[in-house]
């Protein structure tokens, strides 16, 4: 009996700490899946800042705002991970990096693909009733309208895009089950409850679109039958002329809301 008693205290503290080994662990790996869901959900929230920053922006003044703007989320992003946590590398954390790499990437393709226009559109001398007879110029135009349609779109379904793109790259991702379960709940608590679809219209839009277009074909499509008179369109025809005319004076009327709607893609 003598010589059980040191076997069973031995078994006790193997016991003992076997069980405080397995909470730390424990504590080490909430830790490490804590970690893991703030990095990819401070990235996303760049993401949003940027488009923000860009919403705001006035492109007939700053047209060159978009690129400044692309670099600085880049810059804000890659000094996340030291921000957020100083130590080695855990396999969680690897995956995070990589999530929020390719978060920022898509993020920026898609601000391009919302904003670029933006400067076409303000340009004044693509819209210029000067260029109205210019074939060049009206191939820009056709472009610029045809991208900002597409821009339109992509405005529209914005937040839904960016937790489609969320969820596709953390499917791919190696980020354990547990790390991901509690990502998926801080990007609900913190973005997708927090930001919500602003004011834009696509609908208001998409008509000043088709009637810009619209206006600019009609003067395209009779290059000898107006001429600028003062910095008035003056034409032959009175049919043409009540039928641009029109035109015309919705698309003044309807400008300001136009520029408005990219103000109000996305709001808090």
């Amino acid at each position: 009996m003598k010589k059980i008693y040191p076997l069973v205290a031995l078994a006790i503290v193997l016991t003992i700490a076997a069980f405080y080994g397995l909470d730390h662990y424990r504590e080490v790996r909430e830790k490490q899946h804590a970690l893991t869901a703030h990095l990819i959900t401070r990235c996303a929230n760049q993401g949003l800042l940027s488009l923000f920053a860009l919403q705001a922006n006035d492109w007939a003044k700053n047209p060159a705002q978009l690129m400044a703007e692309v670099e600085h989320l880049e810059q804000r992003v890659a000094a996340l991970p030291d921000a957020v946590y100083e130590g080695k590398p855990f396999a969680d954390w690897q995956g995070a990096l990589e999530v929020c790499d390719r978060l920022t990437v898509n993020s920026n393709r898609q601000h391009k693909t919302i904003f670029r226009p933006m400067a076409e559109m303000a340009k004044k001398p693509l819209w210029s009733l000067e260029t109205a007879k210019s074939e060049p110029f009206q191939e820009r135009r056709k472009r610029a309208i045809y991208r900002t349609k597409v821009a339109a779109e992509a405005a529209d379904r914005y937040l839904d895009d960016l937790r489609a793109d969320i969820k596709r790259l953390l499917d791919v991702s190696r980020i354990s089950p547990e790390a991901r379960v509690l990502t998926e709940q801080n990007l609900q608590a913190a973005i997708f409850q927090k930001y919500r679809k602003g004011r834009f219209s696509k609908r208001r839009v998409l008509q000043y679109l088709e009637r810009q277009e619209a206006f600019y074909q009609l003067l395209t499509d009779n290059p000898k039958g107006f001429t600028l008179r003062g910095g008035s369109l003056y034409f032959y025809n009175k049919k043409i002329h009540r039928e641009a005319d029109e035109l015309n004076r919705m698309l003044l009327q309807s400008e300001v809301d136009f520029f408005a709607n990219w103000r109000q893609i996305v709001e808090q």
